[in-house]
């Protein structure tokens, strides 16, 4: 599976309303036959949909990075992102990460048209971006159309985003963290590099 996926998150607002659907109903109405995810893909839907934000993203053992971490389930895994943000009230920017992650999921299995329409959901106004976001949004979104012209253009472009005077260095927990500056530019390096390969390969494993 992706196992760094980017935290940038941004402003848009998704409508979606279940009004008083239960969970199963809730699966169904998406697509999930929650018997056959039990068998094939194991984890605990309930639990999960129940979980903090925070703990649904970056719990690696109870989260849904472990469903995507089990063999054959990154659909599974992007089918359970897609519940859990439109099961639970989240912040906006909150909201938009969990669309960008089923995003890259989507693109992992190679299913592009869905993943590029959930991209680009994940832009941000021209305000909010500091971090040069929506440029590697781009970047991903001409690696996954095949268009290398403009996907060296978005490099040119990020390479040169200024770094912030107040860019953070802690977490939303206070863990100290180190950004490399400009963000994701090694990712794009990668999809340059192995242009022409598959999403998955060119995100993960692709490397010198």
């Amino acid at each position: 599976m992706l196992k760094v996926l980017n935290k940038v998150t941004s402003s848009f607002i998704l409508s979606v309303c279940f009004g008083s659907l239960s969970l199963a109903e809730t699966s169904a109405s998406l697509g999930i036959d929650s018997s056959v995810v039990g068998n094939t893909c194991h984890y605990d839907q309930a639990k999960m949909l129940a979980m903090s934000p925070f703990e649904f993203d970056q719990d690696y053992e109870n989260g849904w990075p472990s469903v995507a971490d089990q063999e054959g389930c990154l659909s599974v895994a992007a089918d359970l992102i897609r519940l859990y943000y439109q099961t639970n009230s989240l912040s906006q920017n909150k909201l938009k990460e969990f669309v960008w992650h089923e995003g890259q999921l989507r693109a992992e299995v190679g299913q592009y048209n869905e993943a590029i329409d959930l991209m680009e959901q994940s832009r941000k106004t021209s305000s909010e971006d500091d971090t040069g976001w929506n440029i590697y949004v781009s970047a991903s979104i001409a690696f996954l159309r095949s268009d290398l012209s403009s996907l060296k253009a978005m490099r040119e472009k990020l390479a040169v985003i200024p770094k912030p005077d107040d860019l953070p260095t802690t977490d939303g927990n206070g863990t100290p963290f180190v950004v490399n500056w400009p963000p994701n530019l090694d990712i794009v390096d990668r999809f340059i590099k192995c242009f022409g390969q598959d999403y998955a390969e060119a995100y993960g494993n692709c490397r010198d």
